[in-house]
């Protein structure tokens, strides 16, 4: 026998009601952000214009000696970014991972640029010296024969890493030469 089905009367349904799974993945959220705040330094931290209660509680958490503890302490995190104003503090922590997000992008093309010369040889010499012309060009194209030659032999990369560091002196040394960085200045 079939049920008869409930017609919508038309109640006072809420139209932006949240479903059990949004607020769910909202508080995992929350969560995920209290856990990188728990990753930042006590001194960064305190930069950070956090409620005090959220401060405390990212605070105790440092002092907790168990695995269990620590995630009863994130839920409790969680739960208190419910009362904070999450995308200021979303922001702050942002900020503060920004330079170092710069830093491993700016060395990622300086790795690039390494297996670029490792690859194409001469015509990027001549890229490297366009970009920075304080470089020294004897010394760079010097490099690079050693660390193909090591390459080649099976060796340990010892001068492929040097060349690496020859990069990074010379795009750090380029402000004050007025070279600039590959990516336009970052």
């Amino acid at each position: 026998m079939a049920r008869a089905r409930r017609r919508d009367s038309g109640a006072d349904v809420p139209e932006e009601e949240v479903s059990r799974s949004q607020r769910k993945r909202e508080s995992t959220a929350m969560q995920k952000l209290g856990e990188r705040l728990t990753r930042i330094g006590e001194a960064r931290l305190r930069t950070l214009d956090l409620p005090p209660d959220l401060m405390a509680a990212v605070l105790e958490w440092h002092g907790l000696p168990t695995h269990e503890a620590r995630r009863r302490q994130l839920q409790f995190i969680g739960r208190l970014m419910r009362e904070a104003d999450v995308d200021a503090v979303s922001e702050a922590v942002d900020a503060l991972d920004a330079p170092h997000r710069v830093s491993t992008e700016a060395f990622h093309e300086l790795e690039v640029l390494r297996d670029r010369l490792m690859e194409e040889g001469p015509v990027v010499v001549d890229e490297i010296l366009a970009l920075w012309p304080h470089a020294d060009r004897q010394q760079l194209r010097q490099m690079v024969r050693n660390a193909q030659a090591e390459r080649a032999a099976g060796k340990p990369p010892r001068n492929f890493r040097a060349l690496f560091r020859l990069l990074r002196d010379i795009s750090e040394a380029a402000p004050a030469a007025g070279g600039v960085m590959p990516d336009g200045g970052r």
